[in-house]
């Protein structure tokens, strides 16, 4: 009997820790579920802020997919307006200069958004060739800038002069470059016949421009001294392979092969010797007189011959 009773004693003990246990597991198993449920609270929290913010670069995407090319180039030219119509006679010079330059900056941006655009969806072979012809343009734009702004002979209008120009001709390529973009996704983009004589005469050909100065101007009478700019086909001194040749009697004879830079109003010719450059300028001076300068620096070209 005692060791019967001693085996239900046993037994009521084994029982009882194995509620114990029973229970412990229980209460551990509730105190944890409140954290799960918070991790996944939180995990559900961050899936549907993801799941928002790729909604809303979804609808950014289509937005400006939705606004066309013609209608995005036409918003950049009223706020280019905007500028143009400013009271430009009550400014000083420096706020010419700082006005010019955010002008410039506005097309710049836009020049350079269209650009990326074009990378994207451009094919291989056609993105290439459009890059070998923007490397050319930014090369032609930044001597035409600094022909520019010479004519200031580094006075304080020497930015608004450089500005000026750079703003012009960045216009008028990202019309280009608006035109290709339009192109590769089917849209329509008509370039007005205003905004079209205006790109033109900002970034003329140098065609054109020699155009302008063609013809032998006598700067002494008394030795039928002239300088001369002819069409290279048609000139006793033609350089070969040229298109135009400028001579000067007695003097030195280039080409559009030395061609440095351009603008509606000058040409820069630079020829490389071997112990020096030499550069020369052909414009018309205030008086609008043909003038033609040397030297051997762009800042320092005070060797000038004027023609009558």
């Amino acid at each position: 009997m005692k060791h019967i009773k001693k085996s239900g004693i046993v037994m009521v003990l084994i029982l009882v820790t194995a509620l114990c246990i029973g229970c412990g597991s229980k209460v551990n198993e509730e105190k944890s579920n409140p954290s799960t449920e918070n991790h996944s609270s939180q995990v559900e929290e961050e899936t549907q802020a993801t799941e928002n913010q790729h909604t809303k670069d979804m609808l950014d995407t289509e937005n400006n997919k939705a606004e066309s090319i013609q209608d995005e180039i036409a918003k950049v030219e009223d706020k280019s307006r905007e500028y143009e119509n400013a009271d430009w006679g009550s400014m000083g010079q420096q706020e010419m200069n700082q006005l010019t330059a955010q002008w410039y900056q506005l097309w710049d941006d836009e020049l350079n958004s269209l650009w990326s655009r074009l990378s994207d969806e451009l094919d291989t072979e056609t993105k290439a060739e459009v890059l070998d012809e923007q490397r050319a343009w930014i090369d032609r734009k930044e001597k035409n800038v600094k022909g520019a702004g010479m004519a200031a002979f580094g006075g304080s209008l020497q930015p608004q002069l450089e500005n000026d120009t750079a703003k012009d001709m960045t216009r008028a390529r990202t019309y280009i470059l608006a035109g290709y973009l339009a192109d590769v996704r089917n849209e329509n983009f008509i370039i007005s016949s205003e905004i079209q004589e205006s790109i033109d005469m900002a970034d003329p050909s140098l065609n054109e421009i020699f155009e302008k100065f063609e013809g032998q101007w006598i700067f002494d009478k008394e030795r039928g001294a002239c300088v001369g700019v002819e069409k290279t086909e048609t000139c006793a001194y033609g350089v070969e392979g040229s298109n135009w040749t400028v001579w000067v009697t007695g003097g030195d004879i280039i080409s559009d092969l030395d061609v440095y830079g351009y603008t509606e109003n000058n040409i820069i010719f630079k020829v490389t010797h071997d112990d020096y450059d030499a550069y020369y300028e052909l414009l018309f001076n205030m008086d609008n007189l043909l003038s033609f300068a040397y030297g051997t620096s762009l800042g320092a070209m005070d060797d000038i011959i004027v023609c009558d």
